[in-house]
């Protein structure tokens, strides 16, 4: 079925927009007329519910979602059948926009906010490997930067559709047969573009150095003209230290990004390790801000300043009031002049 603004699902959630479109469904805001929240509908497109793979991502998802309760995975709230039949996921309503959509407008990202936001992140990615579960897919889309109620800047992970998931009974939900290559090819980890069976966390933390070197230089750390060269210079060549591609990016920075970006996986820190070496960077570059600028990040006004436009308004405020006062006692006198 087409679905429209104002239709009601499963006869409680009532669509409001629409957010997106992919191949294999939809991506509304919605309300749930029963408790009045609002909340993304993820809707299975009917015509390809026969497409078992699409089908088992669509599962997948749910289920990797539901293993792992952190903040920075976009929470999963239900999940049902249209009346159609087509499933459908009800998640958080997110507000913000993701990272790929801010790195287009800004280019590039400072190093404090960056790893502020990424840290619990990888605390994140960390607990998920802890269940099994590796993402496989990681990028700037597929991370939300999500603003709270109370103004707070929260990364969130989205698309859990190709994961591999490992069930309590060592069965491997993944969805690909071995040596299949699954995943976007720029940040694929080296064993992850080999089509290796046995990646784990490591390849994502891999896939995160990427997301950094990104959003750090602007430049991925791998380029080629194609697919295959692509798959081949990730296999073969190592990456540059980042501070190469940049030499303004902090040490302590530039350590934990080259890190990531080790070929040999056994080199890369796990997810709750980098989340540990951003969280300790991250003090020592407010640190060295606040030695620096005295607390103030780009753009805050200097505290001398501040002052100065204080005394400014008073001296301004002072002269309306006289000035007001002024005419008053003019328009007294004029009037009893004039009796």
């Amino acid at each position: 079925m087409t679905l429209r603004e104002g239709e009601l699902i499963h006869s409680r959630y009532r669509l409001l927009r629409a957010l997106g479109k992919g191949t294999s469904g939809s991506v509304w805001a919605a309300r749930n007329e029963l408790i009045e929240r609002e909340v993304a509908l993820k809707v299975m497109d009917p015509q390809v519910m026969s497409n078992r793979v699409l089908l088992q991502r669509f599962f997948n998802e749910a289920k990797a979602i539901g293993r792992v309760n952190h903040p920075s995975i976009v929470d999963i709230l239900d999940l049902g059948q249209a009346e159609d039949g087509s499933p459908f996921l009800v998640l958080e309503l997110l507000d913000g926009e993701p990272l790929d959509a801010k790195l287009r407008r800004d280019g590039i990202l400072d190093p404090e906010t960056l790893f502020d936001v990424c840290a619990p992140v990888a605390q994140a990615l960390g607990l998920a490997h802890q269940q099994g579960i590796v993402h496989r897919d990681l990028k700037p889309a597929n991370i939300f930067l999500h603003r709270t109620a109370t103004g707070q800047l929260v990364g969130k992970i989205l698309d859990f559709g190709i994961s591999k998931v490992q069930s309590a009974s060592s069965t491997n939900f993944s969805l690909t047969k071995t040596g299949t290559v699954v995943g976007s090819p720029a940040y694929m980890s080296p064993e992850q573009a080999a089509g290796r069976e046995d990646l784990d966390g490591r390849a994502d933390v891999w896939s995160l150095g990427v997301v950094l070197h990104e959003a750090l230089t602007g430049v991925l750390p791998h380029e080629a003209p194609n697919y295959n060269a692509l798959m081949v210079r990730i296999l073969t060549h190592d990456v540059a230290p980042i501070r190469q591609r940049r030499p303004d990016v902090p040490p302590v920075v530039g350590h934990i990004v080259d890190r990531c970006l080790q070929r040999s996986r056994d080199k890369r820190p796990t997810a709750q390790e980098l989340s540990a070496l951003m969280q300790d960077a991250v003090r020592v570059l407010r640190a060295e801000r606040f030695q620096r600028t005295g607390g103030r990040r780009l753009g805050d006004r200097a505290p001398r300043q501040r002052k100065a436009d204080a005394a400014l308004w008073r001296t301004i405020a002072v002269g309306a009031l006289s000035g007001l006062v002024t005419g008053l006692l003019v328009v007294i006198v004029g009037y009893y002049l004039l009796r």
